[in-house]
């Protein structure tokens, strides 16, 4: 089994790509995104920072269908004067929040390590 090596440079920006993920779902939701789009240009196509970059997009992409859609979803069909409508919103939010938060800490994780995500390591 033999896995690519990349180098310092590219290990380096995808961690820094990872982290602006993570900063995006954690303390600053837009401007981080506008960081990571702003990066685009910056990477070459087949290289190792912008397969982290894709895939940090793409995480907060969803994580905001996920969070703010279904939230809304949830909160229209249900009403705003129910209480039963504010603890499915909440407790929702909250986990769904966590699982991208552990996906993007998980992204890091492997940036640091000079690893993709997922099994195979093509």
């Amino acid at each position: 089994m033999s896995f690519k090596k990349y180098d310092k440079e590219q290990i380096e920006q995808a961690s820094a790509i990872a982290l602006w993920s993570l900063l995006n779902l954690t303390f600053l939701p837009l401007f981080s995104f506008i960081v990571l789009l702003t990066k685009i240009n910056k990477c070459t196509t087949e290289s190792f920072s912008a397969y982290h970059l894709n895939f940090a997009i793409k995480l907060n992409l969803a994580a905001a269908a996920a969070l703010i859609l279904v939230t809304a979803l949830m909160i229209l069909l249900g009403g705003f004067k129910s209480g039963m409508t504010w603890v499915f919103v909440i407790t929702y939010f909250i986990s769904i929040h966590t699982v991208f938060i552990l996906i993007a800490v998980w992204m890091l994780v492997r940036a640091w390590a000079g690893n993709k995500m997922g099994y195979k390591q093509n």
